[in-house]
């Protein structure tokens, strides 16, 4: 029955830790784009560039940027993949790994606090970025609005700041 117990317990541990937020991993992306954002001020391209795989500890080879209020079925049916994960809170923003055609991670967090923005290198409806773009180019922008840490895979980061 002891061991029973313990069996159960690992199994609803390990569901749980599938569905929530990952916290550890934004406080990595927060700590890498504001060093790697200092960094961009000191030369003379002013972005500087880091692979975002370098500071997750799981495998992906796609992500997904989606906004306040998408629910679960829209991430659904924009992934083409079945997962039964929380609606995006109001005032968030959420990032969603996937590999092998299953979402292994995905973390919350809210741009007031941490106003990271991603851009892709075309026009799009939906923020998507495979692993052919891992290298990021990351700076801070500043204008009448406010001031932002912009990430944009590195291939377009030159045409994309020349939009700024």
């Amino acid at each position: 029955m002891k061991n029973y117990t313990l069996f159960l317990a690992l199994i609803i541990c390990t569901l749980f830790s599938c569905s929530r937020s990952n916290t550890k991993f934004l406080k990595k992306l927060e700590d890498s784009v504001k060093f790697y954002s200092d960094q961009a001020n000191k030369n003379k391209v002013k972005y500087s560039t880091f692979y975002l795989s370098s500071i997750t500890d799981f495998e992906w080879d796609k992500f997904y940027i989606f906004d306040e209020y998408v629910t679960n079925e829209m991430i659904n049916e924009i992934t083409g993949l079945t997962w039964d994960g929380a609606n995006v809170p109001g005032g968030n923003r959420r990032i969603v790994f996937i590999y092998k055609k299953k979402i292994v991670q995905y973390v919350d967090f809210e741009p007031y606090q941490f106003p990271v923005f991603f851009y892709t290198c075309g026009g799009t409806e939906q923020y998507e970025f495979s692993k052919q773009d891992d290298l990021f180019a990351v700076y801070y922008r500043c204008d009448k609005n406010g001031c932002i840490y912009v990430m944009v895979p590195e291939r377009c980061a030159k045409s994309i700041m020349r939009l700024d």
